[in-house]
């Protein structure tokens, strides 16, 4: 037997191992946050910890993902270091962690009080990130938010990847994954406010389809495959006690459309406050691309496999918005700069900076309209490079490269959305200039540069100036129906009102789709 030691956090633990086992998959094991996007696919080149020891030898596939200062620091990739003996696996923040957004917009929660005291919790699990908002319920005061990244991304970082995991494995490893993290997090803001487990009265916890049926252990194989199918669409109470930090409280999961439209985008509608509007277009930007169009009091749903590239995942230098990414590309009297999160020099690229360099590059003749890289422009001689025999785009002096393939897929991803926003449109007679508002919600909608997005063709250059930020539209939407007892009511009209088109065989999403690759 051999040692391996994990340092997390200020936290030391030690584990007696079999020699040979592989780190993400002890990693996992265990419960540990770090991300994966790739689910262990030797793809992604993201699932960096830095390690010492007795490990398995570097292999030229793991290097290509690692430069010569990360291998001088001793990091490897957990999906393929093996621990051939006593090691020690330091998981940094720096490496693993995210801004999670929090800010719930201007939504109104308390109009008629549900309980007279007490408090209660309105939870988002997202794909990528968990964000919890606690509020005395006599009043709707916040009294904590606590947020962090989902700690289940490391068996994936899209839906498919953990319904895959799941079926090879269970869905036991997924569940206990968020079930420990959200106790963990209740059990800090009750502390911290004051606050003990016998006031908690009522949790109601917003999320996709997907990301609700691992938190309650239901096999999610039905959607992934056709029809479709979940095995429940909640809009219901758990039985209590799921939660070992709140054993007594009422848990509420808000009603999905569909497999794909979830919880989340009930609550986000919610909180947007559309269905009061005559026409309103709501996007979701994330790992997947969430929407719905109200017209004439009916709701057009849809969701597209926009995949992780707005989060800088599968990108040569992406990163999630930690410290040291780079969020915002511009140009100035020819020169290109950049901003970097927390300042110094920057470690990588996010999806917003991915998002402004590739239309800088655009409008500056670099990239063409088929987002071919024009290596016959003339400014290609001073911003152009190779990187693994191909060409690629400097950053201003910042080392950060977009390469050929970067922007191959951050095409699929606006092109998915791009093509479902104008299915919504055929679908319900609606022209993009009688949209009212466009309502952008969660972290990647909170933080583009308008510009940039209609500028690459994210959505119909028209709606720019109608655009309506509602930061993380799920929580705020969980709030509501947290906090106003009116608001179950409201949560009903919205999934009667809904529809969603499914856009697997949908010949006009897909001659959209392809028509929406140019720039």
């Amino acid at each position: 037997m051999s040692q391996l030691i994990v340092k997390t956090g200020g936290q030391t633990d030690c584990y007696q191992i079999e020699a040979g086992i592989r780190l993400s998959d002890f990693l996992q094991k265990e419960g540990y946050p770090f991300s994966m996007p790739c689910a262990g696919n030797h793809t992604c080149g993201k699932c960096k910890v830095k390690v010492s020891g007795a490990l398995s030898p570097v292999s030229p596939d793991e290097l290509k993902f690692l430069n010569e200062a990360e291998r001088k620091a001793g990091i490897r990739l957990a999906c393929f270091a093996r621990a051939e003996g006593d090691c020690t696996v330091l998981l940094d923040e720096a490496l693993s962690g995210g801004v999670v957004l929090s800010e719930t917009g201007k939504a109104e929660y308390h109009v008629a009080p549900r309980w007279k005291e007490g408090c209660g919790l309105a939870v988002d699990i997202g794909t990528t990130t968990v964000v919890i908002y606690l509020y005395r319920l006599s009043d709707g005061t916040l009294l904590c938010v606590r947020s962090g990244m989902n700690a289940q991304r490391g068996f994936g970082a899209d839906v498919i990847s953990r319904i895959n995991y799941c079926n090879e494995n269970g869905e036991e490893p997924l569940q206990k994954a968020i079930v420990e993290q959200l106790n963990q997090m209740i059990e800090d803001s009750l502390s911290s406010s004051g606050c003990d487990a016998d006031s908690l009265k009522e949790i109601v916890i917003a999320g996709n389809t997907t990301m609700l049926h691992l938190l309650t252990g239901l096999d999610p194989y039905g959607i992934a495959v056709y029809p479709f199918t979940p095995v429940s669409l909640f809009g219901e109470e758990l039985e209590p006690g799921i939660f070992r930090a709140a054993p007594a409280a009422h848990v509420y999961l808000p009603g999905c459309v569909s497999s794909y439209v979830g919880g989340d985008i009930t609550c986000s509608i919610l909180a947007s406050g559309m269905m009061e509007q005559q026409t309103a277009l709501l996007l979701d930007l994330g790992t997947n691309g969430e929407m719905a169009l109200l017209r004439r009091e009916k709701l057009y749903c849809c969701s597209t496999a926009a995949g992780p590239a707005f989060e800088g995942a599968g990108m040569q230098m992406g990163m999630t918005a930690v410290d040291g990414a780079i969020s915002k590309v511009w140009e100035n009297e020819g020169e290109i700069f950049y901003s970097v999160l927390g300042g110094g020099r920057p470690a990588g690229i996010c999806g917003s900076g991915i998002l402004d360099a590739v239309y800088l590059f655009v409008r500056m003749g670099l990239i063409d309209d088929t987002g071919r890289i024009d290596e016959d422009q003339e400014n290609y001689l001073r911003y152009g490079t190779e990187f693994d025999g191909f060409p690629a785009l400097k950053i201003g002096d910042s080392g950060v490269l977009i390469t050929q393939q970067d922007i191959r897929k951050l095409q699929l991803a606006k092109s998915a959305i791009a093509a479902g926003i104008s299915t919504l449109l055929h679908e319900s007679g609606c022209k993009a200039e009688e949209i009212e508002f466009l309502y952008l919600a969660g972290g990647f909608g909170a933080y583009i540069d308008l510009e940039s997005a209609a500028g690459i063709g994210l959505f119909p250059p028209e709606l720019k100036e109608k655009v309506r930020v509602i930061g993380n539209g799920a929580g705020a939407g969980a709030s509501i129906l947290l906090l106003d007892r009116e608001a179950a009511k409201r949560e009903k009209a919205v999934l009667s009102a809904a529809e969603e088109i499914s856009l697997s065989s949908n010949p006009v999403f897909m001659e959209h789709y392809v028509e929406q690759m140019m720039f």
